[in-house]
């Protein structure tokens, strides 16, 4: 875990660190490391405490959808390297068993509480965490599964196979982020490293965080999941399209890092070499805890450690000689002087927590810190009389010398005339007295001078220090420095003597030993009397702090060693260790099941094997003690119970290795297998290649045939080679970065360090933040001469993430200045900005300055401070008390600049690739664009014309883009006068099943939404009790012991999430579907007596259930309070939450998609392959490079689409069938059911019943039923010609008609795009009244059962349109071992079952009035949003309805 919340720390304080990752626009990276046991705890158990039981196939199928996502994100070009915790070195187990021995009890306490609560209890055991400790079975497992997931992905992931991929699993020794940095460690030290390789690590231990700048990579960054605190903190979303990712540059780490200590430069005594601050940051960082040893007292990151300990080195840096750490290795002699300087924090603290506050600062003041602090800033010293009186003489002295400007020339020529004054002899036999005069003499510009010939002290000016060629203004302010400074020393506070001040030291030292002694025999049971057992204390822990740093830069330097105590020294103590004499002794790990007896708990004993279990809980065990029934913990100053002491005894090695003697050849073959050592694994592809892998879940994982080698991987030798530390030769830093890695200097700017109220984790920092004042480098410029050079020019942006963008039009507050087309250039005009225009520059301007001052930690230089500073590149940071920026309306944005982002290359007709721009507009201020960049994105370059042989070589498997084949795979086999020869595998007919069309056009019919305000009346409710019974509704239960949420949870606004088919949101109200008004309505009436409460209470607070229910007895209320609880469990059960933005089937429409899928499949649909030739290259596209054009097509549910890359989470050519969408501004995600069961699929939250859904982006997608690509020959280029091009674009939140199909080979009718029919919103009193009145006779409540039939009606009409009868039937669940079957299916000709007569007047009524029957006229109306498609008589769309 390293630094507790040191990533949250470091976060606060440099706000520009992370990154949200982004992966239309993501950083290119060589080598991609994962520390898988953050994966296997996020895919096998909660945090949350509730209890859950996951079958094997979940958990798996879980770790590998995990591994895809982060894989797919990030994309490596060379590495891939999986580590999991193997055994740790022993100084690791007293951790590992004090987090284990606290999850099985909080694990019994969960359990206790679920059941309290009336939880469901799954039959099965849930799953025990404890289980991810190497050795145990379920680590086995997980090998095995891995090895299997591994060898599918080479196989048939055309990104796996080109790169290394390497798995180090639990049987290798070493904790994973560890092997991790080894493997990097040692490929740094060979000939041919590249010192410019890109890493990207994934893992939360904030640990990883000083590994990454222990490796002096500068393209290092750290992948990790988003961080919430408080109370948005919540549960992961299982979905991973739908977690947020970051990644914490190392890069940005360092230059902040840079920025801390760049006074340094020119204070120390020796040369200033970042590298080496770099080494002895990570080394001062070990003392406020780490993973081997405890925090030293009173040190914690919130309560000021981290700028206590720069300081404080940046202080000894200035009193040492040289740096703290030599390539790993502690110079004892220069840390004993930080320690020095770091334990008058202690004394702070001491001083403090004295029982009589009051008595201690009126006697001890003259020597306690507060008193010196005091002195300081009132300006004042402490003198003895006798140093008082010296004052006064060399006062005397210097004064008059002052009055008038002396020539300091003449006495550099005539030593004689250098002014000089004999002190007294006496005065200098006090070492106080000495230590006094230096001081003064350094503040006044005096130099003392010794005569041991004569024994004589004289002062004397320090002319070495004047400059002779001074103005007189200069000797003027010298002058005055020299008094203000004799000021102070005659303000100073008078002691008698020394003896008075030896007197309060001496009480002061027995208070100081007291109060230390009290927390020794508090926490360890002796006191400093007790020498030896204080030296023991000290040296241990003096040792650990070498260990810790041979561990992050050479690896284990012993396999044995462990800090012995619970409890570190006291600060001022730990310098008595510095004298010990360390040897390490590299020894051996422990096997795995004897790691696993030492950190686990009797409560796990089951994870062990059987011989062993007696051990852990027969009272007769020799090592019984090992195993308490209950572990105390000791919060020792901290508030997470997680951060608690736990008060275990520690492992015996001999005792508990002697004790496991006995019982181990009773282990089977397996088990001792799993107590041995096993080795790195590396798998390589080979076409050639053909071995069996064989299922380690048969009913879930089929045999497969694959084409991968396995192998042991070994790290390359270092024999005659030496680790590098520090930079490597060649690293490129800052501007010199490679493409798209983050850095603060492509801006001058200046920082300081301010309490900015920062808003990095949902909610305000209150530690101090660095503020980057950035240069305006256009301030030379106005805004139009600025367009003028930049509009239609490629720029960069985004600060300090740069990227590539084309410049559209330029706006201040009165002008916009855009490009227009003049002759065969372009030229730039100005024009007014329309009212809307200029409302749009003040809300972007607005926008901006929020983002910048509230989350980025930045402000603009003003034109003064750019004249200031115009030469500085950063400046030293400083600490300010408030924020410099000023109101909004001062703060100097002249311009902004809109752009559209290169988001990658399209491809030409003659082969070349030019840049693509994205579609939405970005805006940044001018001061945040930068011209240039020293590397460019390679991906992004644009590239000249080449052959078709060059691009499509024979034997390429290509996308074919055909009418009479869309989106089929082809093969090129010749070419022929520069076009392609191709065969095509086509299905017979080429017809998609249109299930999913039918089923999505049943839903929008059947669902019909009202405003809220319109509901409310129907119900008789106010609107703003409608809103929040259907929202979340806490309440405090009886006595307050808990939170009740008594609300529908309809509708979250503040998360911006609907409820599918009950609720959804337009610009300005919520709206609610009939079926959201059934269920209120029930609410209602089933807990009128809540409801009534709930009406009447009009506080902002969360209401007491004893204020709600008075009178009512408190078992009463908890009776009631469990009956809602019960009721709405089993509501909300059916509930699907998705995000505003989002479209989706209802839970049970995708059921029936799947149904229909299944049954589908399991029927063989005639395959043909033809031979085509003439094919031009606009006709394909190579599913090897991502067609950026994909993303301009337009989704509507129930499309069938077909997977277009040969890269990524589905094989290539898998097809399935569109259930939800996902619309963001820069993409769109697509949940898919595939027609097959997926490796890393998921169910969709409990919507299917098989492992078939995934979320896709769109790009990776061709649509089949709404076909936007077709390539039309020449015959029927001309047909097409005469219709005009139909806009398919995904909009926000509105899903955009699709056309029908139509027969091959027929020109497709003319007819402009038709937006989507909007649902009909009730807005005037006649239509509310109407409508109520409709609503509500169907909601009476005479008859109890009404509203529960309603309910029942729409499920069953609304929601069973089109079912297929019978459960689903077993399918073997992954595609052969060839491939996809590209045999097709027949067109779906199901009609929807014919409805009774009620459920047809209710169907009426949910579709808002009167209307003929399910064959009834639409007249020209719009039918599943699409007006006019069943055209009649007249051309006005009077056809009859009906299933296509």
């Amino acid at each position: 875990m390293g630094i507790p919340k040191f990533f949250r720390y470091i976060s606060e304080r440099w706000p520009l660190t992370s990154q949200e990752v982004d992966s239309q626009q993501m950083i290119e990276f060589d080598n991609l490391y994962l520390d898988m046991n953050s994966i296997l705890h996020n895919c096998t158990h909660t945090n949350d405490g509730s209890i859950i039981h996951l079958s094997e196939e979940q958990m798996f199928g879980a770790i590998f959808a995990y591994i895809d996502h982060l894989f797919n994100t990030i994309k490596p070009k060379k590495v891939f390297y999986m580590a999991i915790d193997g055994v740790a070195p022993r100084a690791k187990m007293n951790q590992q068993r004090a987090r284990r021995f606290r999850s099985a009890v909080e694990a019994e306490q969960n359990m206790k509480k679920a059941i309290e609560r009336g939880d469901p209890i799954p039959k099965e055991a849930p799953f025990d965490s404890n289980a991810i400790t190497p050795g145990t079975e379920f680590m086995g497992k997980v090998t095995e599964n891995l090895k299997y997931y591994i060898n599918q992905k080479v196989s048939h992931d055309s990104n796996w196979q080109s790169i290394k991929v390497i798995l180090s699993g639990h049987e290798v020794p070493g904790e994973g982020e560890h092997k991790i940095m080894e493997y990097i460690r040692v490929n740094r030290a060979q000939p041919d490293y590249d010192p410019n390789t890109r890493h990207c690590v994934y893992g939360l231990d904030a640990d990883l965080i000083m590994l990454g700048l222990a490796s002096h990579e500068p393209h290092f960054a750290l992948l990790r999941e988003e961080v919430t605190f408080g109370r948005n903190r919540g549960s992961p979303s299982s979905d991973l399209t739908k977690q947020k990712f970051y990644l914490l540059h190392i890069s940005l780490v360092r230059e902040y890092l840079e920025i801390e200590f760049r006074d340094l430069e020119d204070q120390l005594t020796f040369d200033y070499d970042f590298e080496r601050v770099l080494d002895d940051f990570i080394l001062i960082m070990y003392v406020i805890g780490n993973d081997f040893l405890p925090n030293l007292p009173d040190l914690h990151l919130n309560k000021g450690a981290f700028p206590l300990l720069i300081e404080t080195f940046k202080e000894a840096m200035r009193r040492s000689d040289g740096y703290l750490n030599n390539n790993g290795e502690i110079n004892l002699v220069r840390l004993r002087t930080w320690l020095q300087i770091l334990s008058n924090f202690e004394l702070e603290n001491f001083e403090r927590g004295s029982v009589d506050v009051e008595w201690f600062n009126r006697q001890l003041d003259n020597i306690s810190q507060r008193g010196a602090k005091k002195r300081a800033r009132e300006g004042k010293e402490l003198l003895l009389k006798q140093q008082k009186k010296i004052v006064g003489l060399l006062k005397a002295w210097l004064l008059p010398l002052y009055n008038k400007k002396f020539s300091v020339k003449d006495m550099i020529d005539d030593d004689a005339k250098v002014p000089q004054l004999p002190l007294p002899r006496d005065f200098f036999d006090s070492s106080n007295n000495l230590k006094f005069i230096k001081q003064f003499a350094f503040d006044t510009g005096v130099v003392v001078l010794h005569s041991k010939s004569k024994d004589t002290y004289t002062a004397r000016i320090d002319i070495d220090g004047i400059d002779p060629e001074e103005s007189d203004e200069d000797f003027q302010t010298r002058a005055e420095e020299i008094r203000s400074q004799i000021k102070r020393y005659q303000r100073g506070v008078i002691v008698e003597d020394e003896e008075e001040l030896d007197q309060e030291k001496d009480i002061y030292d027995k208070k100081f030993v007291a109060w230390k002694n009290e927390y020794y025999k508090d926490k360890l049971g002796f006191t400093l009397d007790d020498e030896e057992k204080v030296q023991d204390l000290t040296e241990n822990y003096v040792e650990g702090l070498q260990w810790v740093l041979y561990y992050y830069y050479r690896g284990v330097c012993s396999w044995p060693w462990y800090y012995r105590y619970h409890y570190p020294p006291r600060i001022s103590d730990v310098s008595r260790g510095l004298d010990v004499k360390m040897n390490f002794a590299k020894g051996t790990p422990f096997k795995p099941f004897q790691q696993l007896m030492g950190v686990l708990p009797a409560r796990s004993k089951q994870l062990m094997p059987g011989p062993y279990r007696t051990l852990m809980t027969d009272p007769k065990s020799p090592i019984i003690d090992f195993y308490p029934n209950d572990c105390p913990i000791d919060m020792n100053g901290k508030t997470a119970p997680w951060e608690a002491v736990v008060l275990l005894s520690f492992v015996d090695e001999k005792r508990l290795i002697e004790a496991m003697k006995p019982y181990d050849a009773m282990l089977s073959p397996e088990e001792k297998r799993r107590n041995s050592f096993g080795a790195d694994l590396i798998y390589n592809y080979n076409p050639q290649v053909k071995n069996i892998v064989k299922s380690p879940l048969p009913e879930w994982l089929p045999d497969f045939e694959s084409h991968c080698i396995e192998s042991v991987f070994e790290l390359p030798s270092l024999r005659g080679l030496e680790l590098v530390h520090g930079l490597c030769k060649g690293a490129l830093l800052g501007t010199h970065a490679l493409a798209g890695f983050p850095t603060l200097k492509t801006i001058p700017f200046s920082a300081d360090l301010e309490y900015a109220h920062l808003v990095v984790f949902q909610q305000p920092s209150r530690s101090v933040s660095m503020i980057l004042t950035l240069k305006n480098v256009y301030a030379g410029l106005t805004v139009e001469q600025f367009a003028k050079q930049y509009v239609g020019q490629n720029v960069y942006a985004n600060y300090p993430y740069l990227r590539e963008y084309r410049v559209c039009y330029v706006t201040d507050n009165l002008m916009k200045y855009e490009g227009v087309k003049h002759g065969k250039g372009f030229q730039t005009v100005a024009s007014p900005l329309e009212d809307f225009e200029r409302s749009e520059y003040t809300n972007n301007r607005r926008e901006i300055i929020y983002q910048m001052k509230v989350k980025k930690g930045m402000r603009f230089a003003r034109d003064e401070e750019e004249s200031d500073n115009e030469d500085d590149e950063v400046l030293d940071s400083r600490v300010s008390s408030s924020n410099k920026g000023g109101k909004e309306d001062e703060i100097p944005i002249s311009g902004l600049v809109y752009l559209r982002r290169v988001i990658g290359l399209a491809p030409t007709k003659d082969g070349a690739y030019v840049k693509m721009l994205s579609k939405e507009l970005e805006c940044f201020p001018i001061q945040l664009v930068v011209e240039d960049v020293i590397h460019k994105d390679e991906r992004f370059e644009e590239t000249a014309p080449v052959s078709i042989e060059e691009s499509f070589p024979i034997g390429s498997n290509l996308v074919f883009l055909g009418s009479f084949a869309y989106g089929a795979p082809v093969k090129v086999v010749g070419y022929n006068e520069g076009k392609l020869v191709l065969t095509v595998t086509k299905l017979v007919g080429n017809h998609e099943p249109n299930f999913g069309t039918v089923r999505a056009q049943y839903e929008r019919r059947a669902l019909k939404y009202h405003p809220s305000n319109a509901v409310a009346k129907m119900l008789h409710i106010s609107p703003i009790f409608l809103s929040k019974i259907t929202s979340m509704y806490l309440i405090y239960g009886p006595g307050g012991a808990r939170r009740d949420d008594v609300g529908l949870g309809l509708k979250f606004q503040g998360k911006q999430e609907k409820v599918l088919g009950f609720t959804r949101k337009n610009d300005r109200y919520w709206e609610y579907s009939d079926l959201a008004v059934a269920t209120v309505n029930e609410y209602l009436k089933k807990f009128p007596d809540v409801c009534a409460a709930l009406k009447n209470y009009h506080g902002k607070a969360i209401p007491e259930a004893e204020e709600l229910f008075r009178g009512m007895s408190e078992d009463a209320m908890k009776h009631r309070l469990k009956e809602l609880s019960d009721y709405l469990k089993e509501k909300r059960s059916n509930f699907v939450r998705v995000s505003l933005n989002s479209d989706s089937l209802t839970k049970f429409g995708v059921g029936m998609v799947e149904k229909q899928i299944v049954q589908y499949v399991m029927t063989p649909q005639p395959v043909e392959r033809k031979g085509i030739k003439g094919i031009p290259r606009t006709a394909v596209f190579d599913p090897s490079k991502r067609f950026l054009l994909l993303r301009k097509q337009f989704f509507d549910l129930g499309d069938r689409v077909v997977y277009a890359l040969d890269s990524g989470k589905v094989p290539l050519f898998s097809k399935g069938t569109v259930v939800g969408i996902r619309s963001y501004e820069s993409k769109v995600l697509l949940q898919v059911v595939f027609d097959q069961p997926v490796l890393t699929g998921n169910y969709f939250d409990g919507r299917l019943e098989t492992q078939r859904g995934l979320t896709v982006d769109s790009s990776a997608l061709l649509n089949l039923t709404n076909r936007q690509f077709v390539y039309h020959s020449k015959d029927k280029a001309k047909a097409k010609s005469e219709k005009p091009k139909v806009k398919h674009h995904v909009e926000k939140k509105e899903s955009v008609p699709k056309k029908e199909s139509v027969p091959e080979k027929e020109p497709v009718p003319k007819k402009e795009p038709v937006p989507k029919k909007a649902p009909k919103v009730v807005t005037n009193k006649d239509d509310i009244s109407e409508l109520t009145s409709s609503l509500s006779s169907s909601l009476k409540v005479d008859d109890g059962q009404a509203v529960k039939k309603i309910y029942n009606s729409v499920i069953g009409n609304v929601l069973s349109a089109g079912q297929p009868q019978g459960p689903i039937q077993p399918v073997y669940p992954f595609p052969p071992q060839g491939g996809p079957i590209y045999g097709g299916p027949v067109p779906f000709q199901g009609t929807p079952p014919a409805a009774d007569q009620g459920s047809q007047k209710l169907l009426n009524l949910l579709n808002g009035g009167n209307r003929d029957g399910a064959n009834g006229n639409h007249r020209g109306g719009y039918r599943g949003g699409h007006r006019g498609a069943h055209r009649g008589r007249g051309g006005r769309g009077r056809g009859q309805v009906r299933s296509d």
